[in-house]
């Protein structure tokens, strides 16, 4: 009889752990979030990359998302915000998050996913939305102005997120780096910002087939996004239609320029080809933005394929959210100037 409630003992498994009992009063919510929160906002923008009233906005958007009674735990959905901010900003593990926060490893692993999801679904509308034909002209202008190259309506690239290997997906997912990734095709205007994105196509691909089945390329290719029509180029007569730019690995269509190929170039396609590159290395530097800002991509993401699209998705979201809301205090002048040659 006593060898079988030992084994009992053994396998029982608390309610709730005696450590995430204690949540309230010894975890990170409270202790470390909201003590910088209401005391110093310096280090809350450290820990959250925002400052307290841009959280707060934000939550104000989340919360009806968030909102989740549970018989079995209820989680704030400021608790929720924070962790998952605090996991984008900085990495790390579900199980350093769960210690820290004194939440369950799985719970944790729910909230990410769920806070992330929301921040999509309720902010893409918001700040990635697609532009109208005029918005597209604004962004040409952009463009003109600040890089030298008019009808540019954006620059796209693709950028490697390092995962863990996936089971039972072979080489899918590795990619020429030699580490297995996700791609995250994007495109973005002279701000930084970005304007359309495609999440989750396997690190084998290349990108001209990645952007060929995303769903902007099916778009372009139908005609069906209201794009500026033909207009004549700055001071001349020239007609020329309005078009994206992206390095030599995409194709050359009437609404996407790439560089002239080879070496031996005549100084004229030579000074075109450094204008393109000027022109198109703004995506590189959103993609180094992004990195810098939310370092979850400085590792490989330790989840799953579907929690990681919905954290690619959600920096996108935030990336954009605070280029709009706090353009000097997210990327100041000299994070731009570090990320020459990035």
């Amino acid at each position: 009889m006593n060898h079988i409630l030992i084994g009992i003992c053994i396998f029982y498994r608390w309610w709730v752990r005696p450590i995430f009992r204690e949540r309230n009063e010894k975890g990170a919510f409270r202790n470390i979030f909201t003590h910088m929160k209401t005391k110093d906002p310096e280090m809350f923008f450290k820990y959250t990359r925002m400052l307290p009233d841009q959280f707060d906005s934000i939550l104000c958007l989340l919360k009806p998302k968030l909102l989740k009674h549970s018989r079995r735990e209820y989680l704030s959905p400021a608790l929720k915000l924070a962790m998952t901010l605090k996991f984008l900003a900085h990495g790390g593990s579900f199980q350093s998050l769960s210690w820290e926060f004194r939440v369950g490893h799985s719970t944790v692993s729910k909230v990410i996913f769920e806070t992330c999801t929301a921040i999509w679904d309720t902010m893409q509308p918001i700040y990635l939305k697609s532009p109208t034909e005029q918005e597209w002209i604004n962004i040409s202008h952009q463009f003109s102005n600040r890089w030298n190259f008019p009808h540019t309506l954006g620059a796209i690239d693709g950028k490697h997120v390092h995962i863990q290997c996936p089971l039972n997906s072979g080489s899918l997912y590795y990619n020429y780096k030699n580490h297995f990734s996700i791609i995250l095709l994007a495109c973005c205007d002279a701000d930084y910002k970005f304007i359309w994105a495609d999440i989750g196509a396997y690190g084998s691909e290349h990108d001209a087939s990645v952007f060929r089945r995303s769903q902007m390329g099916k778009q372009l290719d139908e005609g069906s996004v209201q794009l500026p029509k033909v207009d004549q180029l700055p001071s001349s007569n020239v007609e020329m239609p309005y078009f994206f730019v992206g390095d030599e690995a995409f194709p050359l269509k009437p609404y996407l320029m790439r560089p002239y190929p080879g070496r031996q170039l005549t100084e004229q396609k030579s000074v075109f080809n450094y204008r393109l590159s000027r022109a198109r290395r703004v995506i590189e530097n959103s993609f180094g933005i992004l990195a810098s800002r939310w370092r979850v991509y400085r590792s490989p993401l330790l989840c799953s394929i579907k929690t990681t699209e919905a954290v690619v998705k959600a920096t996108i979201c935030l990336h954009n959210y605070l280029k709009t809301e706090a353009p000097t205090t997210y990327v100041p002048p000299t994070l731009i100037d570090s990320l020459k040659g990035w």
